[in-house]
């Protein structure tokens, strides 16, 4: 990552071509890496510098042009090579249509300049089933590879399952799609394979950063502390579109998921509910609340978003009829790039993560049962 102030990034170069052969990627490459070095007339030649390989899996091309930007930015705080795929097998056609660009960025604290590329392959018929074939010569030798799999990551597909076996890092969003008990855990059976290390991020997971410590800030108070335990009742709430029947309790899951896993207790009653509010994002948690007795007390917690799009929320909390805290915490919600720049950032597991992942699986398979 680059130290000190954001590097600024400046003129790049690009290379476009349609139907290509695999060969012709990697010589398109060194020869705009030759423009770039040409292009440089004063100071210091530039740096091919790159610290991981970013492989990006999408399902249509126009998923694919929306990262063109996010993936820019990035490269200027984690130096990378990024493979975008767009992977369509049901064309007729078979091809394979790339877009190259470059990202060079100077330091403004010394002056270096440093480059990344980014190569977008669209990959159609059935090119589309052997992306494995494709990727692995482009990618920069003895650097980690970190699989962003954008979707539904389908495990009984031979393209994940190869990916991920190559990979050192896979990221998901389970905002994306509705996951399944079974798909929280085959995730934690990447995240603990004793034969390779392949770490799990969830972007859905950095979301609920900001509400995780929200409810942590209720037991600073030590007089709250012991009703912490003696949990009776956890419901959390999540947004449903008005007048839609799908809804995706993976976040709520998650959360209630997250709860337990911390306090290392086996959870009682937990209802995940899903509420119509207008305007907000499908899936995303809308309130937490929970209810405990410590002797003859009983204790209610709840955190519930203040309707300003998620960026504040009100805590309250009661003790038999005393109302102990009542007040505004910001929950500092995150963009889509700010929860990627999190996942770059490093290789470690996340052991929060994997330990609600089982939990978060069961709650799903309850909620199937409704």
């Amino acid at each position: 990552m680059t130290s000190g102030t954001e590097a600024a990034a400046s003129k790049d170069l690009s290379w476009e071509g349609r139907s290509i052969e695999l060969g012709d990627i990697e010589r398109e490459l060194n020869r705009l890496w030759q423009e770039v070095v040409g292009g440089a007339h004063k100071g210091p030649a530039p740096a091919r510098a790159s610290v991981l390989n970013l492989v990006v899996y999408t399902t249509s091309d126009s998923d694919a042009e929306k990262l063109n930007g996010i993936i820019g930015r990035l490269s200027g705080r984690h130096p990378l090579r990024a493979i975008v795929l767009s992977a369509e097998p049901e064309r007729p056609t078979p091809s394979l249509d790339t877009a190259i660009r470059t990202y060079c960025f100077t330091d403004p604290a010394t002056g270096k300049q440093a480059c990344c590329e980014q190569v977008m392959v669209g990959a159609n018929g059935e090119p589309a089933n052997h992306l494995t074939g494709i990727v692995v010569p482009l990618l920069l030798p003895d650097l980690p590879l970190y699989l962003w799999w954008m979707g539904e990551p389908n495990v009984e597909t031979s393209n994940f399952s190869s990916l991920v076996r190559s990979a050192q890092k896979l990221i998901i969003d389970s905002s994306t799609f509705t996951p399944s008990p079974e798909a929280y855990r085959a995730l934690l059976v990447i995240a603990r394979n004793s034969r390779r290390a392949c770490t799990v991020s969830d972007l859905n997971w950095f979301r609920l950063w900001p509400m995780f410590e929200a409810i942590a800030q209720f037991f600073d108070d030590r007089a709250l502390r012991p009703h912490l335990f003696g949990i009776e009742k956890v419901t959390v709430e999540y947004a449903r579109a008005p007048g839609s029947n799908a809804s995706n309790p993976s976040q709520a899951a998650l959360m209630a998921a997250w709860l337990y896993s911390r306090l290392g207790e086996e959870p009682k009653d937990v209802e995940l509910k899903a509420v119509e509010r207008e305007g907000a994002e499908n899936g995303n948690v809308l309130s937490f609340e929970m209810r405990t007795r410590h002797g003859d007390e009983t204790a209610a917690f709840r955190i519930a978003e203040a309707g300003d799009s998620g960026r504040h929320a009100n805590a309250c909390a009661t003790v038999g009829d005393r109302t102990l805290l009542d007040r505004v915490v910001m929950l500092n919600s995150r963009s889509q790039e700010e929860m990627l720049d999190l996942a770059l950032e490093s290789a470690r597991r996340d052991v929060a993560y994997e330990e609600s992942l089982e939990l978060a699986a069961r709650f799903l398979e309850k909620e199937q049962t409704r």
